[in-house]
């Protein structure tokens, strides 16, 4: 892991004292480098969006808390240090991507990824998400699951109740979840995720879950092919800081996964994801390679699958394509 800056250790300074003056000799003191370093460094996060306002025999002061995506903003929005970290990239082509290169190399379980922008984002069945600079997150949790594949049906399921619960935290929207991965604003889609397995070579038990979430915070307009389809937070009539954000999404994901209700499809877990479901009672479209299949959404059965009713009967749902008529151009 790459050594602290000398910017980040000054953002991390300037953010635990924000709205105070420091002396030029203090920081340069508590950071034990020489002051034009000092003056180097503020100059650079100025640059990069930093609001730093300075007075002579007063110093520097930090006058508004960025909205970027690095690490010592997100870390200052945690309550409090986690053992793992938590990296941040001005660009990846994929967390995804990125986490399953970092997995095979050696990791801490519960390292958190998060790119300010992605030339390469993932999304379900092969189809990108699109992924631009400056107004989302986009975030890779690694986890390792310490279970069979059996034991991660609710898994994807689950760090949707951490998105919604981190969504409501920081704007007082109330999302919903298109089972099994889709959050819904207003129709649309505020955030999607995708979860990657990677299998222990010796014995074919998954060693870890990389779980992809992207969160569309202050996009004001999308293509045309993604304006029936496509949300943010903004656009919802909320503002949301992302390393705010990011920080409520890392501490519920932590929070979750550091349990065992996850893997056992508790009634705690099964609950709140009912009464967040926008599927459950409607009618859906489930499509498949082979074949497409209209029915009634009815429940979630213990293991996270979606139950429906068809013609011939009540049937798990627990792969394939689920359209929910009335959202994402389902109608």
């Amino acid at each position: 892991m790459s050594a602290v800056t000398i910017e980040e250790k000054l953002s991390a300074l300037l953010l635990a004292h924000q709205k105070e003056y420091l002396s030029g000799e203090t920081v340069s003191r508590e950071m034990g480098v020489t002051r034009s370093a000092v003056w180097k460094a503020v100059d650079h996060l100025r640059r990069q969006g930093w609001e730093i306002d300075s007075a002579s025999n007063r110093g520097y002061c930090l006058t508004k808390t960025p909205d970027l995506l690095t690490t010592p903003v997100v870390e200052h929005f945690l309550a409090e240090k986690r053992p793992a970290p938590v990296l941040c990239f001005p660009e990846l082509d994929s967390t995804i991507t990125h986490g399953q290169r970092m997995v095979l190399e050696g990791v801490e379980n519960g390292t958190v990824l998060i790119a300010d922008r992605q030339t390469g984002g993932l999304g379900r069945m092969g189809r990108g998400f699109l992924s631009p600079g400056g107004v989302g997150i986009y975030l890779s949790y690694l986890l390792a699951p310490g279970c069979g594949g059996e034991g991660l049906s609710l898994l994807t399921s689950c760090a949707g109740l951490a998105v919604c619960g981190a969504i409501t935290a920081c704007t007082g929207l109330e999302p919903k979840i298109k089972w099994p991965n889709d959050i819904i604003l207003d129709h649309r889609k505020v955030c999607g995720i995708l979860t990657r397995l990677v299998s222990d070579g010796e014995n074919g038990s998954i060693a870890w879950a990389i779980i992809g979430i992207g969160i569309n915070v202050g996009q004001e307009d999308f293509p045309p092919e993604l304006q029936d389809k496509a949300i943010s937070i903004r656009m919802a009539g909320k503002t949301a800081l992302r390393a705010e954000l990011a920080a409520q999404l890392i501490w519920r994901l932590d929070e979750i996964f550091a349990g065992s209700e996850w893997r056992e499809g508790g009634p705690g877990i099964l609950g709140e994801l009912r009464r967040l479901s926008c599927t459950l009672g409607q009618p859906v479209l489930v499509s498949s390679p082979t074949r497409e299949e209209r029915g009634t959404a009815l429940d979630l059965a213990p293991d996270g699958s979606l139950l429906v009713r068809f013609q011939d009967g009540v049937r798990a749902v627990g792969s394939g394509e689920v359209s929910v008529r009335g959202l994402l151009g389902y109608v």
